[in-house]
């Protein structure tokens, strides 16, 4: 598994945790669907500082997206 499929999985799962569309985590971390969409399917890169915006929508610490799977050891 790559990076943006580690990233894509995690922002998926930390999302899907706490009940939130992808329509919703878009408002909340104030970039577009399709690119939360994108991120999800590992089609695109995600930079720093929207890594950051998506781990605040979230409320969980950016580097957990980094972390193969993180979102299955956190409890929420």
């Amino acid at each position: 598994m790559n990076l943006d499929e580690i990233v894509g999985d995690n922002i998926r799962g930390y999302r899907k945790k706490i009940n939130l569309t992808q329509e919703a985590l878009a408002g909340r971390s104030s970039l577009s669907s399709n690119f939360v969409a994108c991120l999800e399917r590992a089609e695109d890169t995600v930079s720093i500082r929207r890594l950051a915006l998506i781990a605040k929508a979230l409320k969980i610490d950016p580097h957990l997206l980094l972390i193969p799977e993180s979102y299955k050891d956190e409890k929420k």
